[in-house]
């Protein structure tokens, strides 16, 4: 193997761990939004449980309006049988003040129920808050080992990259060139290993005088179908 292959395969092998790092970095935020979803799954919750309770009050406070009415009427129908002179029409308010008096009965009824499916609610948005603060918490906590990894990965990136440049500074700029645009080209590896005749890159099978060009150290040979640098190694 030539020692422009050799020097270029350990460059290589820093690119690529460059680029898997900093694919790492890239993916963080979208790790950071999958962890933090978590969170809005219980406030969903929490807000719905809360808006429920907001409509129960709200009813609760139509509910002692409607009451109070009732006893407004109920008080005027009282005011009304001093003033009337026949037994008929004071018995008919006081069917009336009957009538009014069991619809306030039923009011009464419906605001203890209700008051008693809010205390309820309350009780389990309390729940949901507890367990909202305890995700909270873990998630807060994943969050910063994320934010220390980012700070761990650009520490390794920085540190790859110089060692890199030391790295490039022997090289001959023809086979850096070529072996630049062709690992920008593929993406994934720029030099590969010719193994019984198959280009490592692409996989497809080589000419012989290929393989055989593969097998000097001192000449640049590509691959016929994906353009790699190819290299022999019994």
């Amino acid at each position: 193997m030539s020692t422009h292959l050799e020097k270029l395969l350990t460059v290589q092998d820093r690119d690529r761990k460059i680029r898997r790092l900093s694919k790492e970095i890239v993916d963080i935020p979208a790790r950071k939004q999958m962890i933090e979803s978590r969170l809005e799954e219980h406030r969903h919750v929490l807000k719905q449980i809360n808006e429920e309770i907001k409509k129960k009050n709200l009813r609760v406070k139509e509910i002692e309006a409607e009451v109070v009415s009732a006893q407004e009427k109920t008080g005027k129908l009282r005011q009304q049988q001093f003033e009337v002179k026949s037994n008929d029409d004071y018995r008919a308010m006081e069917k009336q003040i009957g009538i009014i008096k069991r619809e306030i009965a039923g009011f009464e009824e419906q605001e203890l129920a209700i008051m008693e499916e809010i205390e309820d609610l309350k009780k389990t948005s309390s729940d949901h808050e507890q367990e909202l603060a305890k995700e909270q918490t873990i998630v807060d906590e994943e969050l910063e080992a994320l934010n220390h990894r980012i700070s761990s990965l650009e520490s390794q990136i920085e540190d790859l990259k110089k060692e890199r440049a030391e790295l490039v500074k022997d090289v001959d700029e023809e086979w850096l060139s070529r072996y630049e645009r062709t690992l920008n080209h593929t993406g994934d590896y720029a030099i590969v290993r010719v193994d019984k005749g198959v280009c490592g890159g692409c996989h497809m099978k080589l000419p012989p005088q290929v393989v055989h060009d593969a097998r000097k150290f001192d000449t640049m040979t590509l691959c016929n179908y994906c353009g790699r640098l190819l290299y022999f190694k019994p």
